[in-house]
């Protein structure tokens, strides 16, 4: 099979579109975040906190939250208490970006301190989204597997606790010794990459769980580096770090552009180093933790075995309670038809068209999220359910769809007959919601956007620990 335009989950990223709280007792500092957010497609709204209460908190959960406090972060506790019991039992994560530290452990899911730059804080918020629907459907199917197929799921009870891979590039020099340093007895282990070949080289041949890189002497090879890695698939979502002089770096723009995740100062503390580089590899340990639930999820009851997508029985089932619960929770939800044929005329092989479906299937698998929910219906059907998304959403997915559908050619046994080729016809269908409420604050975000995370507590895989905060190791606290 020969495929002209490469498969790729990222694609799906693109789609994003989100609510996020801003909870602030600083309107004009946490305005500039506004942009950044929007710049992911979430959509954004701003209440105030006054000391005493929370002001004008909108009806409608929103995905996430982000605690922007520069006077009242000795309240963080009592803040997120407010928001938690407000908004209850639907779950969400919390960000916290604080003007300074504090004794005593933080309420968050993740925290930043000043100074941040607005765009580390957008795409933290935008990662946290992301791990907390995929959690989200995690815990569905196994409700489903148990309620409707009487099968019980065992996923491995913790994300990996073996030390944490930081991939070094750059100068042996005392910014080197810094980190390395402040590593220690941190559960990570350094290994050095001295040169962009060697380091290129230990990226290919193993994981890390982060990358920091020395920008001390200049730019290069660190923002291609970056750059790099956000073009590959299976590296596309590894935090990367800049150690920086922090008095003399000026491209701080630069580099959140080039995919960089944080700037560390290298005269900082060995606290705040090792937090910030352990946080990011944490989320991004969980992150594979959830993908690997996902990949190992699955029984002969439920799955269809040669494409190793939902069959139809499990996809029935499943719908109707995703169906249920984005009504509940007056999210959208679309599902996208996809029926296959052959682009030329004429009798074909049974087992040469067998194979050519599957392996298209297996590439409609391939482009959407992983918490999205696809499934063999007939030989040559498949629907994907996309929770949480409009018509409009899709339709881009599923134009993506059907060019790489296209444009791929299958071998067949006669030469002299060419390549099998295929064509993909579509179909969407948006479930309609019920009439939404007036809230008492207007959107900032895109007003048409309407969606939140999920409603009620479930039990989740994890026995000891609930909620994705609860699940995530805290190294150390996030700067």
């Amino acid at each position: 099979m020969t495929i002209s335009s490469p498969e790729t989950r990222d694609f799906a990223s693109l789609r994003i579109n989100r609510r996020v709280l801003i909870v602030t007792d600083d309107v004009d500092g946490s305005v500039g975040m506004v942009e950044h957010l929007r710049a992911l497609m979430l959509g954004v709204k701003i209440t105030t906190y006054d000391g005493d209460a929370l002001q004008n908190l909108p009806f409608e959960p929103p995905s996430a939250v982000l605690c922007f406090l520069s006077d009242y972060i000795e309240k963080a506790p009592e803040i997120v208490a407010q928001i938690r019991a407000h908004y209850a039992p639907r779950d969400f994560p919390i960000l916290g970006r604080l003007m300074r530290k504090t004794d005593g452990d933080h309420p968050f899911d993740s925290v930043l301190y000043a100074p941040v730059h607005p765009v580390q804080v957008a795409h933290r918020m935008a990662s946290l989204i992301r791990l907390g629907q995929m959690e989200a459907e995690i815990i569905r199917r196994m409700e489903t597997m148990r309620d409707s197929f009487g099968e019980s799921v065992t996923l491995s009870p913790d994300i990996n606790r073996a030390p944490f891979q930081i991939l070094f590039i750059g100068k042996a020099d005392p910014a080197y010794m810094a980190v390395v340093n402040a590593l220690q007895n941190k559960n990570a282990e350094v290994v050095a990459a001295f040169t962009s070949f060697s380091a290129f080289d230990y990226l290919h041949d193993r994981r890390f769980d982060a990358v920091v890189m020395n920008a001390r002497g200049g730019n290069e090879p660190a923002m291609t580096i970056s750059d790099t890695m956000r073009r590959n698939p299976r590296l596309t979502h590894v935090p990367t770090l800049l150690l920086i002089d922090e008095e003399r770096f000026q491209d701080e723009d630069m580099a959140y552009r080039h995919g960089v995740n944080d700037l560390i100062d290298s005269d900082a503390c060995a606290l705040e180093i090792s937090g910030r580089i352990l946080e990011l590899a944490n989320s991004y340990r969980l992150h594979e933790k959830l993908k690997s639930d996902f990949s190992d999820f699955g029984t002969p009851s439920c799955m269809d075995q040669q494409t190793a997508v939902f069959n139809k029985a499990f996809f029935t089932a499943h719908l109707k309670r995703v169906s249920q619960e984005c009504r509940e929770q007056r999210l959208p939800l679309s599902i996208l038809t996809i029926k296959l044929k052959p682009q030329a005329a004429g009798s074909l092989a049974a087992d040469v068209m067998d194979i050519a479906l599957s392996k298209c299937i297996r590439l409609v698998a391939g482009i959407v999220r992983m918490q999205d929910i696809v499934a063999r219906l007939d030989r040559d059907m498949v629907a994907v359910a996309f929770p949480e998304e409009r018509r409009g959403d899709v339709e881009i997915i599923a134009g993506r769809i059907r060019e790489l559908i296209a444009n791929a050619a299958f071998d067949t046994p006669h030469e002299a007959s060419g390549a099998l080729t295929l064509r993909a016809e579509t179909d969407i269908v948006e479930q309609v919601l019920p009439p939404q409420p007036t809230s008492v604050l207007a959107d900032i975000g895109s007003p048409r956007q309407r969606r939140n995370q999920r409603a009620r507590p479930r039990p989740v895989p994890h026995a000891d620990q609930s909620g994705l905060a609860r699940r995530a190791q805290h190294p150390e606290p996030s700067t």
